[in-house]
């Protein structure tokens, strides 16, 4: 095989795909070695659970593999048969980062950019392809890619939503269709199909492979998403389901790594997942800066264990801040870990807020005036309003009103009346870390 020649602004470790036909050994992408990320010599080969060009000079970039380890292999031309050092830590439950501006980090060497990973998936606009479109259920807004078409063009999208086992047990999921169903038709996105599935759990899954294979009608596929949607893992549960249902051409080995932090995919995995033509894409993920998953670095994504079960807790209505002499958040502020916080202005008696979130998150209840002023120096790190709701409930509704969703938790706040007698006005600010994102949507049929 020969080697592509480098230009001179810009060399690239190349990717080299395990089938043998070039059109194949052409899906797999390149990592740059540019002016801010300078990058080490690359191999040939990728490690099968990132997709990253391999080399065997640094530790710590991503690729990395023993030396000796790559000429044992090389020798049996086993080039894709080996897993990065980063790979086997994220496997052991490690936050490794290899993007660039994930928590706040700056190019280094080896670093991949964001645009670096959305660049491998433009000839997927030129394919006659099947899309399978992965937005977690749990920050639904904040995964969904509004302008997905710029990347895929024409081709057939499957809607998968994947971890629905995190939602409540007694959530009716016909509703929960119909309600994906409804926010893909305000983004003006049409359909091949919607699956509901929990990659961990397995529930979900035949549908969903049932309705891959038959839209793809001989096709390749491709699976795209945001970072951190558990994209990889639909994919290990699709090969198990393929598998349980007969075809053995889905391997059960050297499958891309799955893992809690985001970015863990770096270039395109082709998979021989079918029998005769047709070649499953796993890709990497999207960069969303508005996700708060995407502005923590490894020890707060740790720390928070975002993924986990969503937990409601129904903080109890204190007596009004002001005027006090009856029940309601007017004049508090509920502080929702370290990230967020809610300041209602204004708010009737029969007005309760609700958090679905990781259990890590805290909530916290204190007056707005008793809120510390921005410490001097501080400006940066410092809240900042992203979102602001005011509107007066109809007299005739009890029950949800509006979810705030907040991007890239996992969870949202859930505004809601109690009763219909008290009616009145509602203003509340959100507050977020800089450049995060809050969706006021309607209410998700979760209980």
């Amino acid at each position: 095989t020969r080697r592509r020649r480098a230009t001179t602004a810009t060399r690239w470790g190349r990717a080299r795909a395990s089938m043998d036909d070039d059109d194949a050994r052409s899906e797999r992408r390149y990592v740059r070695e540019g002016d801010r990320n300078v990058d080490v010599r690359r191999e040939r080969g990728n490690c099968y659970g990132c997709g990253v060009a391999l080399q065997t000079k640094d530790e710590s970039i991503a690729g990395y593999v023993d030396a000796a380890e790559y000429a044992t292999k090389a020798v049996h031309r086993h080039y894709d048969m080996m897993l990065c050092a980063r790979c086997a830590a994220l496997s052991n439950g490690k936050f490794v980062n290899a993007v660039e501006g994930q928590g706040g980090l700056k190019a280094a060497p080896g670093l991949i950019t964001p645009k670096q990973l959305r660049d491998q998936l433009k000839p997927i606009r030129e394919k006659k392809a099947l899309v399978v479109k992965v937005v977690d259920v749990t920050d639904f807004h904040g995964s969904f890619l509004k302008k997905v078409r710029d990347v895929v063009g024409g081709n057939p999208i499957l809607l998968v939503v994947t971890k629905v086992d995190l939602l409540d047990s007694k959530t009716d999921l016909d509703a929960l269709v119909e309600w994906v169903g409804r926010e893909a038709e305000t983004r003006r996105l049409s359909l091949a199909g919607i699956a509901l599935v929990s990659s961990r759990k397995g529930s979900g899954m035949r549908d969903a492979v049932l309705q891959m294979m038959r839209e793809r009608n001989g096709r390749d596929v491709y699976v795209l998403g945001a970072a951190n949607v558990g994209k990889s893992s639909f994919i290990r549960a699709a090969m198990d389901e393929l598998r349980s249902a007969g075809n053995y051409f889905a391997p059960s080995k050297r499958l891309p790594v799955a893992s809690a932090m985001p970015g863990t995919t770096l270039g395109v995995i082709p998979l021989k997942a079918f029998e005769g033509k047709g070649i499953l894409f796993d890709t990497p993920g999207l960069f969303l800066h508005h996700r708060l998953n995407s502005l923590l670095g490894p020890d707060d994504l740790s720390t928070m264990k975002l993924g986990a079960s969503l937990k409601k807790f129904v903080p109890k209505t204190p007596e009004c801040a002001e005027p006090p002499g009856f029940d309601s958040f007017q004049g508090y502020s509920l502080c929702w870990g370290s990230f967020v916080r809610v300041d209602v202005v204004r708010c009737p008696p029969n007005v309760a807020f609700s958090f679905y979130g990781p259990k890590s998150q805290r909530v916290d209840i204190i007056k707005t005036s008793d809120v510390p002023p921005t410490t001097p120096g501080q400006e940066e790190a410092a809240l900042r309003v992203v979102n602001e709701i005011d509107f007066v409930p109809p007299t005739n509704v009890v029950g949800p009103l509006v979810d705030l969703s907040v991007s890239g938790l996992g969870g949202w706040i859930r505004v809601e009346k109690t009763d219909s007698r008290g009616d009145g006005a509602i203003l509340a600010r959100v507050y977020g870390v800089r450049g995060l994102e809050v969706f006021a949507r309607d209410v998700m049929p979760t209980p």
